[in-house]
């Protein structure tokens, strides 16, 4: 069956140049696969670049200082694709070690991809989860196919092509995959490698407590009247209201009465005021719309040597809610360009959430540009309060998590309170925002290359065994996730 997939491909590759680079990235995602199985993760790092012929650079800010030269755009997509590989090696590693937020981390796979299936398939992902040999049956059996199948399916699509054969949307798909689960998987791989290295350093573990909406609310509530904390606001809360009653108006008997005891008084409830849009955010929205929220993440740069340049934000995405709606779960998400502070066409992917219910009509994200409810047009629409979306949280990571990879932090506009940070999501989704895809490469390189150790501790200079390729014409682009 693989082969014969692989045949149809190579019928519509255009040149023999095509059919040579799908057999090249079918060996390479084999050969690279085989050494994660047979170790089930416990291979050097630099084993793995060697075999996806990427660029071994341990520290790349201090290397591009003394070299003056910039990745090539083959050496950036294959220093994609070790570190694609490498997280599906830790996965392998970490399967039963502690993870920050349940047992192991087989465990945290399995609660939450059970509501994310195989796109047109109904199929959930956890159901490849429930042992470690199926996971790697998947990947040896079933993966290659299951990428055939959809790059057949982007071919389809000029939208999702974007110019591209399909012989290299399946070369682009099995060795470096763009879409939004994958960077998904990264960022939840990065920083359970992390938190697992630095077991018994409480000063590290413990910050990674916040993603507790609890904990993450009380660090807030302890420092507000510190000067140093005055950057980083969260949503209020009722500190002294013990207890509060909420009563139906016309239900009787006593059925229609609600006790909820505050959180900072012993109970099990944050009591917080409902917070509003923004007016430039409600502009945008119809008028019952619930809080829409910005999704902003930001990482360590440990390529960075200073610390005040290290906190950067990798991509920013605005959820316009819908009508009638009373949170933005549900919400239509756009990317927002970090630097125009502009709108961009945004995706849905609730094609990947229709567990159970297979069908043609979900291979593929559906491409947005209006709102669904008013048909309000909202690409090219500058949002300025992204801007004080992604200060407030380049301020939380460097004041409460410093330490921690990446974090993907909610964030509200409010008429009253400004910017402020609604919760903290370490395991973290970029939601199809834009992002600097050979940035993101060097940072999770320069982690695995170094044992995931705090940046301040990273190798000084590069190895002399160490090699990468370069050009004089090579350019950082925003690539957009599907």
């Amino acid at each position: 069956l693989k082969l014969q997939f692989l045949y149809l491909i190579a019928l519509h590759s255009r040149t023999m140049g095509q059919i040579f680079s799908v057999g090249s990235s079918v060996l390479t995602y084999y050969r690279a696969l085989w050494l994660l199985i047979r170790t089930s993760g416990g291979y050097p790092y630099d084993t793995l670049r060697q075999v996806c012929a990427a660029p071994r650079v341990p520290y790349w800010d201090k290397y591009e200082k003394a070299a003056g030269s910039v990745l090539s755009t083959e050496a950036s997509k294959r220093l994609f694709t070790a570190v694609y590989f490498h997280t599906i090696g830790l996965t392998f590693k970490l399967w039963h070690r502690p993870h920050y937020r349940c047992a192991h981390l087989q465990q945290d796979m399995l609660d939450n991809l059970r509501n994310v299936s195989l796109p047109g398939t109904g199929i959930p992902l956890s159901l490849f989860c429930y042992k470690l040999w199926t996971l790697k049956a998947y990947f040896w059996f079933a993966h290659p196919l299951v990428t055939a199948a959809a790059a057949w399916n982007i071919s389809r699509s000029p939208a999702h092509a974007k110019d591209r054969s399909l012989a290299t949307i399946f070369c682009d798909e099995l060795l470096a995959p763009g879409h939004w689960f994958y960077l998904w998987r990264a960022n939840s791989v990065l920083v359970a490698a992390h938190y697992d290295k630095h077991q018994g350093n409480e000063k590290v573990t413990s910050q990674y407590s916040y993603e507790n909406k609890w904990e993450f609310l009380e660090c807030g509530i302890r420092n507000k009247d510190n000067p140093t904390y005055a950057k980083m606001k969260m949503t209020p809360v009722y500190e002294d209201l013990k207890e509060i009653v909420v009563k139906h108006k016309n239900i009787e008997g006593g059925m229609g009465v609600h006790c909820f005891k505050n959180a900072l008084h012993g109970g099990d409830w944050i009591i917080q005021e409902r917070l509003g849009n923004a007016e430039e955010i409600q502009q945008l929205l119809p008028v019952d719309a619930p809080l829409s929220t910005y999704r902003v993440i930001t990482m360590v740069d440990p390529t960075e040597e200073s610390t005040d340049k290290r906190y950067k934000v990798g991509t920013v995405v605005f959820r316009a809610g819908r009508s009638g709606k009373a949170t933005d779960h549900s919400a239509v998400m756009l990317p927002v360009d970090p630097d125009t502070l502009q709108l961009l066409p945004g995706h849905l992917h609730t094609n990947w959430y229709q567990v159970g219910l297979p069908g043609a009509a979900t291979l593929t994200t559906r491409q947005v540009t209006h709102h669904p409810n008013t048909d309000f047009p909202l690409v090219g629409r500058k949002l300025r309060s992204a801007q004080d979306a992604m200060d407030v949280c380049l301020e939380a990571h460097y004041r409460m998590i410093p330490s921690v990879p990446v974090a993907g932090w909610d964030v509200a506009v409010t008429p009253n309170h400004g910017a402020v940070l609604l919760e903290a999501n370490l395991s973290c989704n970029y939601f199809g925002g834009v992002y600097n895809q050979e940035r993101f490469a060097k940072i999770c390189d320069t982690y695995f290359a170094n044992d995931c150790a705090d940046p301040d501790r990273m190798g000084a200079s590069p190895s002399p065994r160490c090699r990468a390729e370069s050009t004089s014409d090579g350019v950082s682009t925003l690539v957009s996730t599907y």
